[in-house]
């Protein structure tokens, strides 16, 4: 391409982000992220959301919040968050929902300073103990903002890509985000908040190892592989009574128990995605686009298909209802794919009858994966390989109704 059509292409093409930089008062912060708006519809919203959550999952310890505000007492530089104006005057967090939640907690008396490195003195005190000179120090400092104004896009789908592709910019310097992480902040609707529920059931959480409240867990520094052996280390189990391993503390940290909750409604849709796995983060995008469109009822049957057929598989194998057999890895996505894609596709009734002998289900599934360890070993990603899964579950689950009906029958 020549000078001058790279020239044309920057005239032509129009896609400038536009900003605004702002600086807020420390002790201003509080007000901002608690004031509220009535809307149209009657419904009392934030101006400035801090929800949903763009970051990870990961909440700052006392620890961390207190050498933020040291940094403040002692005018150290915090880099600016970043807001999108998603409404004329109306603003979502994209970066620094953390700093801003340390600030909030702070002003609220809710944060007790601790592992303070230059004022050590100040450990323990929240802020409405400090001396009035401190208090007066810190609330002098500003935090300052850059804000992607609403007019920067021409569209709703413009503005989706071009808060992707800022969000996934501000963010590539870091720890990088899963692809569920990016999807959360970049597609929040209807869908991704069903999704974000459904991922808090036990039965789903059983077999993950999730916690319900991480924050009453032990966070080990652990490198396991969210696909690998969810019961290696053993972290306890919660209230609801579930056993959470690293693994599955891993998998929160990261929403890949929400993008477990997306791959089956996107897995259903299979067929129309010719690509194989190895491009499923695309699909998933582009499937939760849609699906943020759907209205309530399609919604509400989302969500009863989704529970009848965890809590159907828990039913039948517990916590290792999705280990593949002579696998030391307690979660397999592929077996999860293929097995709830093929109960998904069964009545009601069928299942039901499946569940009066779910020793014959789980004897059915355990046989397929004897005779067809080729598909279910390894990373076999492709359409094919994917589709094969998809019959073979549902031909283990036909053999076992078959065998239970028979038995019905003789008696």
């Amino acid at each position: 391409m020549s000078d001058a059509d790279l020239n044309r292409r920057y005239s032509k093409e129009g896609v400038r982000i536009v900003i605004e930089q702002a600086r807020y008062p420390l002790n201003q912060i509080l007000a901002m992220f608690t004031d509220t708006f009535v809307t149209e519809s009657g419904e009392t919203e934030a101006k400035y959301k801090r929800d949903p959550e763009y970051q990870r999952r990961h909440r700052w310890d006392e620890g961390r919040q207190s050498r933020l505000i040291e940094s403040f007492l002692m005018n150290v530089p915090v880099p600016p968050v970043f807001l999108y104006e998603y409404e004329l005057a109306r603003f979502e967090v994209m970066d620094g929902r953390q700093r801003l939640t340390a600030l909030m907690e702070f002003y609220q008396g809710k944060l007790h300073l601790t592992g303070l490195q230059h004022w050590p003195e100040l450990n323990g005190r929240t802020y409405s103990t400090l001396p009035s000179s401190i208090r007066d120090g810190i609330d002098r400092r500003y935090l300052s903002s850059i804000i992607l104004l609403n007019e920067t896009a021409s569209d709703p789908e413009q503005a989706v890509f071009l808060k992707k592709l800022v969000f996934e910019r501000l963010n590539s310097g870091g720890v990088r985000l899963s692809g569920q992480e990016t999807r959360n902040a970049v597609y929040d609707g209807p869908l991704n908040d069903l999704c974000l529920k459904l991922s808090r059931i036990t039965e789903l959480r059983s077999v993950l190892g999730t916690p319900l409240d991480p924050n009453s867990l032990a966070d080990p520094d652990t490198d396991e592989e969210s696909d690998d052996d969810g019961g290696g280390l053993q972290l306890g189990r919660d209230a609801q009574g579930v056993e959470v391993t690293a693994a599955g503390l891993k998998l929160y940290k990261a929403m890949e128990d929400v993008e477990i909750v997306l791959r089956f409604f996107a897995y259903r849709h299979f067929d129309k995605f010719t690509q194989g796995l190895n491009k499923i983060s695309e699909f998933l995008d582009e499937f939760l686009v849609r699906g943020n469109r759907f209205d309530q009822d399609t919604l509400a049957e989302y969500e009863q298909i989704f529970v009848d057929n965890i809590t159907f598989w828990h039913a039948v194998g517990g916590p290792v209802a999705f280990q593949v057999k002579n696998s030391n890895r307690h979660f397999s996505k592929i077996a999860y794919d293929a097995l709830m894609y093929a109960s998904s596709a069964l009545s009601g009734e069928q299942r039901a009858a499946l569940l009066t002998q779910p020793a014959i289900v789980k004897a059915a599934v355990d046989l397929m994966y004897d005779q067809h360890s080729e598909v279910f070993g390894g990373r076999r990603t492709n359409a094919a390989d994917a589709r094969n899964r998809n019959d073979h579950a549902y031909e283990a689950l036909n053999a076992a109704l078959i065998q239970i009906e028979g038995q019905a029958t003789q008696s």
